[in-house]
């Protein structure tokens, strides 16, 4: 996986996705999160073979950018999609087009309440087609490198 912003970083910091949690004065959080911005950094398949159409997200904060909070794993495209590749499963084509953490990369104390986060504000209908239109602008970058360091 590379990630996005290695690619096209002017078009990444533009669009990242953030969400921003504030402190409510009088109020207790109800969250284990501290107020502040997280974000959603895009990591694509350098496979160009590759049908995946997932996009693996990192989560940090801005006020502690070198620790990953959560890594998650999602699909941008509908279910229908993913039944025929993950027809071994009918669980992990859900989770896919939810979104869920994946088991083998960093994940923080935080990671299941970012998860929920991401699946109740994050991941809309909107932030999937950005996610598509990403992933081939990524595809197309890739190619071009690929091609341009052929040899000839």
């Amino acid at each position: 996986m590379i990630p996005f912003h290695s690619f096209l970083p002017e078009l990444a910091q533009r669009e990242v996705r953030c969400v921003h949690l504030q402190a409510v004065p009088g109020v207790m959080p109800s969250s284990g999160l501290s107020a502040g911005e997280y974000a959603f950094v895009e990591f694509y398949c350098e496979d160009l073979d590759c049908d995946c159409r997932r996009v693996f997200l990192q989560v940090i904060a801005r006020h502690c950018q070198d620790r990953i909070l959560a890594s998650v794993n999602c699909g941008r495209e509908k279910e229908s999609f993913y039944r025929k590749r993950m027809s071994y499963d009918p669980d992990a084509r859900r989770q896919i087009v939810r979104g869920s953490l994946d088991p083998i990369n960093q994940r923080s104390e935080h990671a299941e309440e970012l998860l929920e986060l991401f699946q109740r504000h994050v991941f809309d209908e909107a932030y999937r087609l950005r996610l598509r239109r990403h992933h081939q602008l990524f595809r197309n970058e890739l190619r071009r490198r690929v091609h341009n360091e052929a040899p000839k």
